[in-house]
């Protein structure tokens, strides 16, 4: 009998064993499987990787490129706004020019107004005379006295005067 336990003893033996061996195959599979898997997960990081990079690379390639326009941007704006500020200090200068320019010509009219009046008076004072000298005969009349008005001319008027100054016909 004690061969018998020996044959039976090996059947069962075999069968844990085979067990086991079933055991070991499915867990060798399954590790070989997730290996499998982790592979593909760090090729697939790998790849996004190097796509993250080339990225990374770009932007930082555009962003060089946005700032480079943005000085140059930055130059012409202080350009223009340089030109603008030349242009209206030239129209300021232009404007006040022409006020002065104004002034001047208002009183020289004024100036020019009065010595026409004097002439006026003049003319009409020589027709007067001229007209009793023929009915007199050759006789002179002597002149009435007036006060003088001689006119006095400034040497530069200025905007200082005003056409209040104006003087005024008898």
């Amino acid at each position: 009998m004690a061969e018998n336990k020996k044959v039976n003893e090996k059947p069962g033996i075999g069968r844990a064993v085979e067990r086991e061996l079933d055991q070991l195959r499915k867990k060798v599979k399954e590790l070989t499987l997730r290996l499998q898997r982790e592979v593909k997960a760090r090729e697939l990081n790998a790849g996004l990787a190097a796509k993250a990079k080339k990225a990374r690379e770009q932007v930082g390639k555009e962003a060089k490129t946005l700032r480079d326009q943005g000085r140059k941007l930055a130059l012409q704006l202080k350009s223009a706004i340089t030109d603008a500020n030349k242009r209206q200090q030239a129209l300021e200068e232009a404007q006040s020019k022409i006020t002065e320019m104004r002034a001047q010509l208002s009183s020289k009219t004024v100036e020019l107004k009065r010595k026409s009046n004097d002439l006026r008076k003049l003319v009409a004072e020589s027709g007067h005379r001229a007209a009793e000298i023929i009915r007199g005969k050759g006789q002179p009349v002597p002149e009435p006295e007036k006060p003088s008005t001689a006119p006095t001319i400034p040497s530069e008027p200025g905007p200082e005067e005003s056409r209040s100054d104006k003087p005024t016909s008898n």
